[in-house]
């Protein structure tokens, strides 16, 4: 996608591709896919049916907690409006940090974590569904890329 987008630039006016408008794209597309996937993070957290879906195992703690420091040293360094909904995630996402260090993963997520998850979604300007998030069934397709990774199995083959 950022050499598509960096070929278009390039043959609207080559005199703006250049290696800092590539490494530019490269960059604004890692954060826009981060700040997606911890989105949709929050969005599976936030509903039980939508987390039933796409959730067969319970995920990896430090994947989830790696995912989550990502995003906060990317929105604490992203140059944005002082207003901006991403900066109001910020206490959120340590709150979730915090409370996914002592969850013990299961399939049902304790209401303090589906709590900050819904306030995180808010703050970032997500509009509750109508039929709310307790009966969300979740999007209809999820990205492809999009995998929590899962805790091993905890015996047997």
């Amino acid at each position: 996608m950022a050499d598509a987008i960096y070929e278009s630039f390039k043959a609207q006016d080559p005199t703006y591709a250049t290696p800092r408008t590539k490494a530019g794209i490269d960059e604004a597309i890692r954060f826009a896919t981060l700040v997606a996937t911890v989105q949709l993070t929050m969005g599976i957290l936030a509903a039980r049916r939508f987390r039933a879906k796409v959730v067969q195992k319970a995920p990896m703690r430090d994947k989830l907690l790696d995912l989550l420091d990502r995003y906060l040293v990317a929105v604490t360094t992203v140059n944005t409006a002082a207003d901006a909904p991403i900066l109001r995630t910020i206490e959120l996402t340590r709150q979730m940090r915090g409370l996914l260090e002592t969850w013990e993963f299961s399939l049902d997520a304790p209401e303090p974590i589906v709590s900050v998850a819904r306030a995180w979604l808010a703050a970032y300007e997500t509009p509750e569904p109508p039929e709310g998030w307790d009966e969300w069934p979740g999007l209809d397709v999820v990205p492809p890329p999009f995998e929590l990774a899962e805790q091993p199995s905890r015996g047997g083959p």
